[in-house]
């Protein structure tokens, strides 16, 4: 027979065992994170496809994808990805005059006998009211003139990539050379700039812009852009 000591004792065992058995058995049941022996919930096999062809898929305890890494580009708020040329680098668009900026890019150091050239993308909202053609005209100042064309005829169509852009050669003005490419959507237009300087021969008519290392380097990046969901 067992004392009251011993019963007490066998009592209070079968108390801890009941409580741990309980708290080990919650555990396997909801796992939380961030603990030790944390454990994530399993993601879908889904991949999604950067710019540059590469694949990345879906992590972490949201199971967002992750984000694609350089030089593909990714701009959320303009619903864009792509890969960015080589030998160009973000720069800050706090600097630039224009608030529709949402991304610029510059080249990195440049031999003292080549160009340098600055690449920028605007987004400019379609107003209730407004279509996209008559944004785009509003928004294009030809220089050195700053007028603007009055339809659309001055712009070629030009298709790179998945995307067709209206392209207009912005002007030739002391060693730029600058154009522009609008990709016309629902609810904007989105702008890709090249501004090419100290271009020597500017002024002659033989001049193929194509052929500038900046207006190439736009041309690749906009035969690599995704448009996305925003």
């Amino acid at each position: 027979m067992f004392n009251f000591k011993e019963l007490l004792a066998l009592v209070v065992l079968i108390f801890v065992l009941g409580i741990a058995g309980f708290l080990y058995r919650n555990a396997m049941e909801r796992p939380t994170f961030g603990g030790p022996h944390a454990t994530t919930t399993a993601c879908t096999l889904e991949a999604k496809v950067c710019p540059n062809g590469e694949s990345v898929g879906r992590a972490g305890p949201t199971c967002a994808f992750a984000s694609c890494p350089p030089p593909n580009v990714e701009l959320p708020s303009a619903g864009i990805a792509f890969v960015l040329p080589e030998g160009y680098a973000p720069m800050a668009t706090s600097s630039l005059a224009n608030p529709a900026i949402v991304a610029a890019y510059e080249t990195i150091a440049p031999t003292e006998a080549s160009t340098t050239a600055t690449i920028t993308i605007s987004q400019y909202p379609i107003p209730e009211g407004k279509t996209a053609t008559q944004v785009i005209l509003s928004e294009t100042v030809l220089d050195p003139s700053g007028l603007s064309p009055q339809s659309l005829q001055k712009f070629a169509s030009t298709t790179l990539g998945g995307s067709t852009f209206l392209q207009i050669q912005i002007g030739r003005f002391e060693g730029q050379v600058r154009t522009a490419y609008y990709l016309p959507r629902a609810h904007d237009a989105l702008r890709f700039d090249v501004i090419e300087r100290n271009v020597t021969n500017w002024t002659s008519p033989a001049l193929s812009v194509g052929d500038l290392p900046g207006h190439r380097a736009i041309r690749t990046l906009l035969s690599t852009l995704q448009v996305r969901t925003q």
